[in-house]
C-alpha cells in the first residue's frame, strides 16, 4: 500500500512540475514573441511563408492558433501593418500587433 501511495506522490509532483513549466513558458516566452518596441529599431517586415501566433484575448497563449502568412497589405507609407493569414480553419486579415512571428532556423 505504501508503494502505491509513493507513486502516486511522484506522478503529482511531475504534474506539478509539468504545468509550471508550460505556465513559465506562456508567460516568459510566449510574452517575449509579443513585444515590438516602436520606433527603436526596423525589424523585418514579415514574408509570405512565415509561421505566426494569432493573439486571441478570449484565450490563453496556448490556445492561440497557428498560421502562415499568405499575403501583406502595405499602407501608402509601404510599411505592411495587415496580413492576410491561413490557419486550419479558413483565411482572415489580421494586423499586424496580433502576429507573433515564431522564430525560424534557417
Amino acid at each position: 500500500m505504501e508503494e502505491s501511495g509513493s507513486h502516486v506522490m511522484k506522478s503529482r509532483r511531475i504534474q506539478k512540475i509539468t504545468q509550471h513549466f508550460w505556465k513559465r513558458w506562456s508567460n516568459e516566452y510566449l510574452t517575449r514573441l509579443q513585444q515590438r518596441p516602436k520606433w527603436l529599431a526596423m525589424k523585418p517586415a514579415l514574408q509570405i511563408g512565415d509561421l505566426v501566433l494569432v493573439q486571441d484575448d478570449r484565450l490563453p497563449p496556448l490556445k492561440w492558433k497557428l498560421a502562415r502568412i499568405v499575403e501583406s497589405h502595405p499602407g501608402a507609407d509601404g510599411i505592411a501593418r495587415v496580413y492576410t493569414i491561413k490557419t486550419s480553419d479558413g483565411i482572415y486579415k489580421r494586423p499586424l500587433v496580433k502576429l507573433s512571428p515564431l522564430p525560424m532556423d534557417q
